[in-house]
């Protein structure tokens, strides 16, 4: 995966909004950020780095459908004066912006934005109902790392998946100059044939959930 970012970066042409590949590399660090935490036994604190990407590849979608959409984003005197307001020793006002979602990966990356805040970003029963906790006589101990094979193979697979979608909504920002490259689409490949046995080995229900149904 970090083969085909590099890959990516690579092939985007020098004639093209700048700003498509700043996103493109700020999602190739949220990939770096997020494997490292996974690979760290730490697969929900990667949660809040991909959810950031998530947000990253939506507005380059709203972006590239209405260009006026990036100053509405910036909204530099809302943003100012919500810090002022703090230096005053005060709560801002909330900053609504509408972010519009319609390309149809986008929508999907949405749900997976919408399952890692519940589960993975803020401090929900379900986040907290994940954590490993352990009594030992009086004393309560939390798991700080996690050593189930599964769950991690499991974060993986769906980083990668994530990943996969958003350079696919950035290779359509870039008019497809990501996937006009045969490298690229042959890393793409070697990609799904790696990860694909994975992925159908996590829809099958495990032993102790068949004992539990």
């Amino acid at each position: 995966m970090d083969k085909l970012y590099e890959a990516s970066i690579g092939a985007i042409p020098k004639d093209k909004s700048p700003v498509f590949a700043q996103f493109l590399l700020i999602c190739h660090k949220s990939f770096l950020g997020a494997a490292t935490l996974i690979g760290q036994a730490q697969p929900d604190d990667a949660g809040p780095v991909t959810r950031r990407a998530i947000e990253i590849v939506r507005l380059a979608a709203a972006i590239k459908q209405d260009s006026a959409i990036a100053k509405k984003w910036v909204a530099y005197e809302k943003r100012m004066e919500r810090w002022k307001t703090r230096d005053k020793g005060e709560r801002p006002k909330p900053l609504q912006i509408h972010i519009p979602v319609e390309h149809p990966l986008v929508k999907q990356l949405m749900d997976t934005w919408g399952i890692i805040s519940d589960s993975d970003v803020h401090f929900t029963p379900e986040y907290f109902h994940t954590l490993r906790w352990e009594k030992r006589d009086d004393k309560m101990f939390l798991h700080y790392f996690t050593g189930e094979q599964r769950t991690i193979e499991t974060a993986i697979i769906q980083l990668l998946g994530s990943h996969m979608m958003m350079l696919q909504v950035l290779d359509e920002c870039l008019d497809g100059a990501l996937s006009g490259k045969g490298e690229w689409q042959d890393l793409r490949d070697k990609i799904h044939s790696i990860a694909k046995p994975y992925a159908d080995k996590f829809e099958q229900p495990t032993a102790s959930q068949d004992t539990e149904s």
